[in-house]
Order: structure tokens, then sequence, then C-alpha cells
């Protein structure tokens, strides 16, 4: 007999819908700039930049 599976916890976080080729950034802060004054903000797909 195969494990029992939730419905609802199964598709949690697991789409197989196709992604679009393009990414929205979105930055929050993550630390402070070693060489200025300055926030290190990072996105979600890993690019780190720095503050304005």
């Amino acid at each position: 007999m195969p494990p029992r599976r939730s419905s609802r916890r199964a598709g949690i976080g697991l789409s197989t819908a196709p992604r679009p080729p393009w990414h929205v950034h979105w930055f929050h802060r993550v630390g402070e700039d070693p060489l200025g004054p300055a926030g290190m903000y990072a996105c979600r797909c890993g690019l780190v930049r720095p503050g304005l």
C-alpha cells in the first residue's frame, strides 16, 4: 500500500508550471558594505548589490 499524502501539503512549493525566462529582482538588506557607508542588498536569486 503506498504512503498517504495530503493533497494540500503535496503542492506546497512544488510548482510544475513552466517559469518565464525573466526574473524580477526583490532585494532585501543583508548587511553593511565593507567598502563604503551604504548597505548591501541581496535578491532571492543570489544577486548582491550595494545600496544608494
